[in-house]
């Protein structure tokens, strides 16, 4: 098949006519390599035009020469970065690094300029010629050295084959272009791009199900604490109007200021960030919730702050509009008992860092409109996140499957296994963190209370109670099973024997698979897919392995 499209594009290529192409929207992967086989590209400037090769993603890299002909046009260090980086180009980008040629407004205006460009070559065939050039191998080092900080070879071999490729080939085009037939198919048949395009898959898969035209333009946030307050930075950024309630408006303030900080980094135009500033309202008296579509709750993690919170919604929110739950484990049936229309709730579990982490858990109850809770799924989306539906239950899907995961690791600790190992043994793996560090990072006190819900074996339950009783909580107070400097854990991260890592792992994975087994045989979760794309959104589980059930199957 390679051999077959390579001989088709070098036809295209070495035409004896000039060619042109244009471009208006995406031309990525092998749109752009067949656009890269025209000796003239013109785009249009629309936001929507983008080129790149994603193929990094995939765990491959590109296969019909475009690696080759890229490098042809902008050289060792550029080819490589885009490739590695898997990032699209806008327009501009691309002309300013020599990939594209021409720039015209929009697509209307693609065919003349096509048209005139032709002309001036006169039928002949612009000397545009091969590059023959040493590769830039300081450029190509500083790039592995990048690479190496951020992700393992035997995790994600693609960036290191990739920045190999251009190494070995960087000295012409044509060879860089066929050399692509001697990486490509390895990568393609390894587990770690089995396992991307599975979750290319899922990713796709999850976002069909966010489809649809979102009815929400207003909504509520009670409680501006990080989530609460994340929740509705992020749906401002997002184009909704947006207001903030809390008891305490010094909350509201701070949530406010970090919204600021949000929409700088993301948004970065002035336009942009000055008109998601002016979307977003501080709202001490929560006035605004009976005007609003969907009224997210983000109070404290307990069922009679909720309750109490919702019967007072309840009296003032308009006909149609929805009530939601951030809550992370308590089942929908209690918060609801609050209500004289139980219909209404639904559960929007967004994960901290909410700006960073792209999955929503939407819960639903027996009691729950399907209407809602599509609704709810849709409003998902409209504000870029990833909705997966659960059924309401404790710790829904990623709580339930997360937390045994962790308090195995404290229950091993507690039987005389080594913290640090255990960790270093789940990093390994690919976890961004292990199970250990993880505990600290939450708070080994909100790990008991969610304990106490969820169940926690014994031993695990006696030490985290003793860590609570001396004040040792983890990264929040400088000290819990690590000592916490400028927020980091002081641990030795001395190397495993890949045997004993690979044991370790094992069996701390061992309590999260069986839990996300049960979560699709109990109904928890629509399918084995649901459950892994929940656990590689809502946690960072490494998508190389393609999530827990795939992993242990």
């Amino acid at each position: 098949h390679m051999e077959f499209v390579h001989g088709l594009f070098n036809r295209i290529e070495n035409l004896h006519v000039p060619t042109a192409v244009g471009i208006d929207g995406i031309a990525v992967g092998g749109g752009l390599e067949i656009a890269l086989t025209f000796d003239c590209i013109i785009t249009t400037s629309s936001n929507k035009t983008k080129l790149g090769f994603p193929e990094v993603n995939l765990g491959i890299l590109p296969g019909y020469g475009g690696s080759g002909r890229a490098y042809g046009r902008i050289g060792t260090a550029a080819v490589a970065e885009m490739m590695v980086s898997g990032k699209p180009l806008i327009a501009e980008a691309a002309k300013n690094i020599g990939l594209i040629d021409q720039i015209v407004n929009g697509a209307d205006d693609i065919k003349p300029a096509i048209k005139s460009w032709l002309e001036a070559q006169n039928q002949k065939k612009p000397e545009r010629g091969q590059r023959e050039t040493k590769a830039d191998q300081g450029a190509l080092e500083v790039c592995r050295e990048k690479f190496l900080r951020k992700v393992r070879v035997e995790h994600t071999p693609a960036p290191f084959a990739i920045i190999d490729h251009v190494k070995k080939h960087g000295h012409s085009s044509v060879a860089m272009s066929a050399g692509e037939m001697d990486v490509f198919p390895d990568l393609m048949v390894g587990s770690a791009s089995k396992n991307l395009r599975r979750v290319y898959y899922l990713t796709d898969k999850v976002r069909k199900t966010a489809r649809g035209d979102s009815k929400i333009q207003k909504l509520h946030v009670v409680g501006a604490g990080v989530m609460g307050g994340d929740i509705a930075a992020v749906a401002a950024m997002s184009g909704l109007n947006v207001t903030l309630s809390d008891v305490n408006s010094s909350a509201i303030e701070s949530a406010i200021n970090r919204s600021a900080n949000l929409f700088a980094r993301r948004l970065k135009i002035d336009e942009k960030i000055a008109a998601a500033t002016e979307r977003l309202k501080a709202d001490p008296g929560g006035d605004h919730a009976a005007n609003a579509d969907l009224v997210i709750e983000a109070v404290a993690e307990k069922l009679s702050v909720k309750q109490a919170v919702f019967a007072d919604l309840e009296k003032i929110i308009k006909p149609g509009a929805i009530l939601a739950t951030n809550t992370s484990a308590i089942p929908l049936e209690d918060i609801a008992t609050a209500l004289n229309d139980p219909s209404r709730l639904i559960g929007l579990h967004f994960f901290n860092p909410v700006p960073v982490l792209p999955l929503v858990e939407v819960i639903w109850s027996i009691h729950s409109n399907q209407d809602l809770v599509s609704s709810g799924m849709q409003f998902a989306g409209q504000i870029g996140k990833m909705p997966i539906r659960c059924k309401s239950s404790p710790g829904f899907l990623v709580n339930r499957a997360l937390l045994p995961y962790m308090f195995g690791a404290i229950e091993a600790v507690v039987s005389g296994e080594n913290p640090e190992k255990i960790d270093q043994a789940m990093v390994d793996f690919g976890m961004p963190m292990g199970p250990i560090e993880l505990s600290d990072q939450v708070g080994l006190d909100v790990c008991l209370d969610v304990g106490t819900v969820l169940g926690i074996a014994p031993g695990a339950e006696k030490l985290l109670k003793s860590k609570c009783s001396d004040k040792t909580l983890g990264r929040k107070t400088g000290s819990g099973f690590y000592e916490w400097s400028d927020n980091r854990a002081v641990r030795s991260r001395e190397p495993l024997e890949p045997k004993l890592s690979d044991d370790i792992s094992r069996r701390m994975l061992a309590p999260m698979v069986d839990e996300c087994k049960k979560a699709v045989q109990e109904g928890v979760v629509d399918s084995s897919d649901d459950a892994d794309a929940g656990m590689i959104f809502g946690t960072g589980f490494p998508s190389f392995r393609g999530g827990p059930i795939n992993w242990a199957n």
